[in-house]
């Protein structure tokens, strides 16, 4: 693939360094020496911004339950009703049973995913008793100082250049300041990003990369004075200049992104990143590359109130995030030398009867090492057990499926929906 970029070796400098509206927004310079497991691990965060309907997790939890909702009457006036059926429109002949407790839903999961993926999906309950939007942001991705996605990134370890990052225009809530070396980086348009690492056709333009690294190494030791006196608010700008130099030290990428491109349906020249589909081909792109955790925020209309028969989340979940998601699966989950774990989450599940806002999550997790099974299986009022395991729990988790060589979120509590 050609892509097509319109650089001058200053601008070059410039956004890897992560100057003047660059793309590589923080630093990933680490000294990590843990060995890493046979299949290189890599985890995929796709986060339903508003919410994470447990029928897609949970659906036989809805099996028999019927509902109706009434307007409020008219003075003198019967009430009308709005809504008289199944719950979420849960029936026997839409849930599919993959094993072991876990029952999803028909129409969506049972139909328009890969057999791989299937065959290793697990639900896992998050118990935060949250029902505001962005305190349940703030609980899944930080425990209020530390992001949760950068402390699983610095875990994994290896040597990738960038070891978090962020497809799309949305950052994760809370605060994300750097783990080990480790911190975010946004990538909103992949050229630039192929270009730091190394990655496409040669372009004359394009200093090579050891004059790039040793025009950065510069940049770096010019301003280490002032970022020295500004720790907090230039961190930003010392982690960019760690990152770029790394970038231009490692060993240069190879892409075919035109062909990844092609297999989401997006044009060979796609390198924006706006819709889901653009996110995933950014998100394969950056786990060839080497990175060990990648979030992908969607805002594509979660907070589905009023939704009592399921009927909009599952059009939005076939029609946003299914083509695309099965693409990915099917690729990475049958990658050879890859372990690919992806976690679908959201802020709370929909409570009944007006899918409003649930005080807990049931999540769903896909990946090579995830056994069939559920720890997420909600009540016909969408309620987990009590003393089900909370948000930490979940990320701990993801560290084992991963394979991390060390655990920062404690103790697995849900260990049993694991392969060796």
């Amino acid at each position: 693939m050609t892509i097509k970029r319109n650089f001058s070796r200053r601008t070059v400098l410039q956004a890897s360094a992560g100057v003047a509206g660059a793309t590589l927004l923080n630093g990933g310079l680490s000294s990590d020496a843990h060995a890493q497991a046979a299949d290189k691990p890599a985890v995929l965060i796709i986060n339903l911004l508003g919410g994470y309907n447990a029928l897609f997790s949970s659906a036989d939890s809805f099996l028999g339950v019927n509902i109706t909702i009434n307007r409020v009457a008219t003075p003198g006036g019967a009430p009308a009703v709005v809504y008289s059926g199944p719950a979420f429109g849960v029936q026997s002949a839409r849930v599919k049973n993959l094993g072991n407790g876990l029952f999803v839903d028909l129409p969506t999961y049972g139909t328009n995913l890969p057999a791989v993926a299937q065959a290793n999906m697990a639900a896992i309950g998050v118990s935060h008793g949250i029902t505001a939007h962005d305190p349940a942001r703030l609980a899944l991705m930080s425990n209020g100082t530390r992001s949760y996605a950068l402390m699983l990134a610095n875990a994994m370890g290896g040597n990738a250049a960038i070891k978090c990052a962020v497809v799309g225009g949305r950052l994760p809530d809370g605060p994300r300041p750097a783990e080990g070396g480790v911190s975010m980086q946004q990538i909103t348009n992949v050229a630039s990003t192929i270009a730091a690492l190394g990655g496409g056709p040669t372009d004359p333009q394009i200093p090579n990369r050891q004059t790039a690294a040793a025009a950065l190494i510069a940049a770096r030791s010019m301003s280490a004075p002032a970022i020295a006196e500004n720790a907090t608010s230039l961190s930003s700008v010392k982690n960019a200049l760690d990152t770029a130099i790394l970038a231009q030290q490692s060993a240069p990428q190879t892409f075919n992104a035109g062909a990844i491109a092609t297999a989401y349906g997006l044009p060979a020249t796609t390198t924006t990143v706006n819709s889901f589909a653009q996110q995933l081909f950014a998100a394969e792109l950056m786990i060839l590359s080497g990175t060990n955790v990648v979030i992908a925020n969607s805002a594509a209309g979660w907070d589905t109130h009023s939704d009592s028969d399921g009927a909009r989340v599952r059009n939005t979940m076939n029609q946003v995030i299914l083509p695309s998601l099965r693409v990915f699966l099917q690729r990475m989950m049958t990658a050879t030398g890859r372990n690919v774990t992806t976690l679908i989450c959201g802020d709370f599940a929909r409570s009944l009867p007006g899918s409003d806002h649930a005080r807990s999550l049931s999540t769903t997790v896909i990946g090579k090492r995830v056994r069939v099974g559920t720890t997420g299986k909600v009540s016909a009022s969408v309620q987990l057990p009590a003393g089900s395991p909370g948000v930490p729990q979940l990320w701990s988790y993801l560290a084992a499926a991963s394979r991390a060589p060390t655990n920062p979120f404690g103790a697995n509590p849900h260990n049993a929906l694991l392969l060796p």
